[in-house]
């Protein structure tokens, strides 16, 4: 539990159901103990140490339940929730949701056998980013002056609200062309796929200019419904389309490395189901709320702030007056009132937050926030560069 490039010490690892929401197990692994550690700096010799460790091992008291390096921990946590998943629920997970970020897929994807292989599918949100991220290490890369004698940067150019965008397209060209369905047949995922390849590579095309416009869009959608102004224009007799927003065609190869790499069978392929990583980031919010990624914590504070988690993640605040009844101590009037206009809260402002109304609001706060930025940056010049001055 905490961000990669630091030291781990303890790592939960949590099963959330795509279909249902729910946490179908969760592990928590643990490198210290505490009753080690006092004990080892209180000890003399190794030997006397370790006689008492002997002890301390057989009691089952100790902590510790993982001996490798920090970075291995997801994965050692993928592979015992997935062995006992058959013992616990009768059930194989068929698909890993991953980010890419660890080999936590490498060591589930045979652990049932080859009669059932365990699929990868790949966050849209973490791949949609990829697309800014591959379009800021592009800008940062080209120095210079490009083929039309200005540099990649700078009004009307690649600017940072500019790559948002490209990003913002990008996640919709493959968000708006998912399947949900359990069992797709490989006819129904090759149909998808390329539906993703034509819409992101109208992106490409729409977003720079051209001598022809027919040309420049004939791979944006048709009719009065399509995100293209030009398309709309010719489905309705309108002109609302502004072809100075484009970039220069200068950058119609610049820009075309990137579209054909982010477009690949394989990788639009684990995008087909529309999967995203939202209700693990949801979740290990809040066991950091409980547990501060800038403070240690023992193993044990962690299981229990885990344990806490899943049961507001399941039922929310109300979750508390059934385990204080558990442990045979009824919860009040008061705390029961509590919990429950808490809960109340929390639905009332995931409704605003999910509302149509209120996404477009916040994009478009973004957007303003990122190109007041870019005109910042562009009266200033220059002022900040790892080693440039």
């Amino acid at each position: 539990m905490g961000e990669k490039g630091v030291y781990l010490s303890d790592w939960s690892c949590f099963v959330i159901s795509v279909d249902t929401g729910e946490v179908l197990d969760y592990h928590v692994l643990s490198k210290e103990c505490r009753k080690c550690t006092m004990k080892r700096s209180q000890c003399q010799t190794d030997e006397e140490f370790e006689a008492w460790q002997i002890e301390h091992l057989a009691s089952n008291e100790c902590d510790i339940n993982f001996n490798g390096s920090s970075p291995a921990m997801e994965a050692e946590g993928a592979i015992v929730v997935w062995s006992r998943s058959v013992e616990l629920h009768k059930i194989r997970y068929k698909w890993m949701v991953s980010d890419g970020d660890s080999k936590a897929f490498n060591t589930v994807e045979n652990i049932y056998g080859d009669d059932c292989k365990v699929e990868k599918l790949d966050c849209v949100g973490h791949v949609q980013k990829r697309m800014g991220k591959h379009l800021l290490n592009l800008k940062a890369r080209t120095k210079g002056k490009l083929a039309d004698g200005k540099p990649i940067g700078g009004r009307g150019r690649l600017t940072e609200s500019r790559i948002k965008r490209l990003q913002k397209y990008y996640g919709l060209a493959i968000r708006q062309n998912t399947l949900t369905k359990a069992n797709l047949t490989e006819r129904e995922v090759d149909v998808v796929v390329y539906t993703m390849k034509k819409n992101i590579i109208a992106i490409l095309h729409h977003s720079v200019q051209s001598q022809d416009a027919a040309k420049q869009h004939r791979f944006c959608p048709v009719g009065e419904d399509s995100w293209c102004k030009w398309q709309q224009d010719c489905a309705t007799g309108t002109n609302t389309y502004e072809a100075g927003d484009c970039l220069p065609e200068v950058f119609f190869e610049l820009l075309k490395p990137t579209f054909i790499t982010l477009s690949e069978t394989k990788l639009l392929q684990r995008c087909v189901r529309g999967a995203t990583q939202n209700r693990n980031e949801c979740i290990n919010g809040l066991v950091w709320a409980r547990c501060p990624k800038h403070k240690h914590h023992g193993a044990k504070v962690i299981r229990c702030a885990v344990a806490s988690t899943v049961c507001h993640f399941h039922s929310g605040a109300a979750s508390r007056a059934r385990i204080m009844q558990r442990l045979v101590i009824p919860a009040g009037e008061y705390t029961q009132k509590a919990s429950e206009e808490k809960d109340k809260r929390r639905l009332r402002k995931s409704d605003l937050q999910t509302s149509a109304k209120e996404k477009k609001r916040r994009q478009g706060e973004q957007m303003r926030r990122t190109r007041r930025e870019d005109a910042l940056r562009e009266a200033d010049g220059d002022t900040y560069e790892p080693g440039g001055f």
